[in-house]
């Protein structure tokens, strides 16, 4: 089986991310993490990916194609993916769809995470990141033991520059502008599994819901 997770940013696409993957034995697909990871070798792909990133540009998407290709073959996937981070844009969903038809893969479903967005602003902007291992608590909902400390690793706990309320008001933009066509791109395929959600939901009650939309996988 082979998933997509969709949402705006802050919906909370990570952690239901990691419930998904550990109840359908799939391997998690970050294109984030994929990058960071390429980023850390010596390999002419390192390179090629460091001539974008480090000079602030945006990953070109042949590259980032070329790679999941390539990151696919690796044995975690055997059993299925959840493709978290990618396609963001209608041209990069045509892509996507080239490479897996190529591939003789397929999406089963496409999980589309629905928030409103002023919930999802409240919780970016309380949103505390380590700094040292990446773990995420929040002021509110997750509130670490120790005040501004990582519960993980003792690391310092701190708001990423893209969760003040300037920048996430930015980041809603780009997002709606570009990626919900991405989300109407596939429900024309049908595969689309829309998880509407509410300010008293918990992580558990989203997950049940997600659960209950992937009965058939099951």
């Amino acid at each position: 089986m082979n998933f997509l997770i969709m949402g705006l940013p802050g919906s909370g696409k990570g952690t239901q991310a990691e419930k998904i993957c550990a109840k359908y034995n799939l391997g998690h697909l970050s294109t984030g993490d994929m990058f960071r990871t390429v980023m850390k070798s010596d390999s002419e792909l390192s390179k090629e990916l460091a001539s974008f990133i480090n000079k602030g540009m945006l990953v070109p998407d042949e590259l980032t194609i070329r790679m999941l290709t390539e990151e696919l073959k690796n044995s975690k996937y055997s059993t299925g993916f959840l493709l978290d981070g990618f396609p963001r844009t209608i041209v990069q969903a045509q892509a996507l769809d080239k490479m897996l038809e190529e591939e003789n893969k397929k999406l089963n479903a496409v999980i589309s995470l629905d928030l409103d967005e002023d919930i999802i602003i409240e919780r970016l902007v309380n949103r505390l990141v380590c700094s040292k291992c990446g773990h995420t608590f929040h002021k509110i909902f997750v509130k670490p033991k120790k005040d501004n400390i990582c519960d993980i690793c003792n690391g310092d706990l701190i708001q990423r520059d893209d969760d003040k309320l300037e920048q996430i008001i930015k980041r809603m933009s780009v997002a709606k502008e570009q990626t919900l066509p991405v989300v109407d791109h596939y429900e024309v395929i049908g595969n689309v599994k829309t998880i509407h959600m509410t300010k008293e939901d918990s992580t558990g009650d989203v997950f049940c819901k997600i659960e209950k939309e992937l009965y058939d996988f099951d």
